[in-house]
């Protein structure tokens, strides 16, 4: 027997296929990540041809195993079943692809009544089709567990496997929501959200004495599912979310937990759109002077948006609205303010220069998105009651 390592190793990213069936058979794709699981090296060691088939019904998200390889090496290499085990939930089905169909059947047949058992915060079609978003809490005002809890355990691992540096929450945090994304059709689940809600503490006279505490909101992991990306659904479940706590008098500002590139250009665009079908983008300042960190305060409170990504919003907007001018100032402004301790020791062209230069590579960043931004406002189908963007 060969002991070189090329041949007993290979990429988890590769080994592990991650499907989601329904009754019209499955769609499968590979993770982005298994780091959480597997290492970082994101390399299985010991076997030949392995491969790892993790299913999911579509509907009850009731999971399903199989490890299947060719050769192993020896009885001392990682146990394969049994590491994934560990970041998947009890009710996980191993090899036995007639018990899974059957379990997951029966479940489909005593299946949450989200109408019921949820709150439902908004509706929408894309291309005919309805869906909804609900949303729903791990403990009832009681304590005690709620069906979204089993829900979650089964998907998790979605957060592991698609967000960086993912983690599980802890759902025993009465603070935790989540939100659910179904089509109304189907009953098949798309894509989900925990956020968080934190007191949001001004001072010990007003925090004491205010019965109705305020709250900071935070979007903390958010997975629209592979089969259904690039379908609008994104946006709706951000949007929905957002509108849904705007509507709460207690919820004073709203975040986003780590944004990567791709979560963040959604968050913009969204953002941005809300300021301009409210009529804010067209009624910017057109004098500097006033636009001074009270008003941003003022602004981003009036919008419930985290203060440095109202800022941004603004300089899209000046872009946007083709003031480059105003749009160069309150970005180096920014820039200078934000590093000031390492600028003011450096000779003012010297200065100059990196500002420039940090404006430049804003700028296209800006404009990249600008160009999304009007691009989905062209395909931005049943915003004919709303300014479009």
């Amino acid at each position: 027997m060969s002991y070189n390592p090329e041949v007993w190793t290979i990429s988890s990213n590769e080994a592990l296929k991650v499907s989601i069936a329904d009754d019209q058979g499955y769609v499968s794709f590979p993770p982005l990540f298994t780091y959480p699981i597997f290492g970082d090296s994101e390399q299985i060691f010991g076997y030949k041809d392995l491969k790892i088939d993790l299913v999911f019904d579509s509907i009850t998200f009731l999971p399903f195993l199989k490890v299947s390889y060719k050769e192993k090496l020896n009885d001392e290499v990682d146990d394969i079943t049994a590491k994934l085990l560990e970041f998947l939930p009890k009710s996980t089905i191993v090899d036995d692809e007639v018990k899974w169909v059957d379990a997951f059947k029966k479940e489909q047949e005593e299946l949450i009544d989200y109408n019921k058992e949820f709150e439902l915060i908004n509706t929408y079609n894309v291309k005919n089709e309805e869906f909804s978003i609900f949303k729903t809490s791990f403990q009832t005002s009681e304590g005690e567990k709620t069906k979204a809890v089993d829900l979650m355990k089964r998907l998790q691992i979605f957060v592991l496997l698609f967000i960086e540096a993912g983690s599980y929450i802890d759902t025993s945090d009465e603070l935790w929501d989540l939100f659910i994304l179904v089509s109304n059709k189907t009953k098949k689940i798309l894509g989900f959200s925990t956020a968080y809600s934190y007191f949001k503490y001004n001072g010990a006279i007003e925090f004491d004495s205010n019965p109705n505490v305020k709250k900071r909101n935070k979007i903390s992991q958010f997975v629209v599912l592979p089969p259904y990306q690039k379908t609008q659904h994104g946006s709706s479940l951000y949007s929905s979310i957002i509108s849904y706590w705007n509507g709460n008098e207690l919820v004073e500002e709203i975040t986003v937990e780590d944004p990567n590139e791709k979560f963040d250009d959604l968050r913009y665009r969204n953002d941005f759109k809300r300021l301009f079908e409210e009529g804010f983008i067209n009624q910017l300042p057109k004098n500097l002077k006033t636009i001074d960190n009270k008003w941003f305060i003022t602004n981003a409170n009036k919008f419930k948006i985290e203060l440095n990504q109202f800022k941004k919003l603004v300089e899209i907007g000046y872009l946007y609205t083709e003031n480059i001018k105003l749009a160069r100032l309150l970005i180096k402004k920014r820039l200078y303010e934000k590093n000031r301790d390492g600028l003011v020791e450096l000779e003012l062209a010297i200065r100059n220069d990196k500002l420039q230069t940090a404006y430049e590579s804003i700028k296209q960043e800006y404009d990249r998105l600008i160009d999304s931004i009007r691009v989905r406002a062209v395909n931005d189908i049943g915003s004919s009651k709303k300014q479009k963007v």
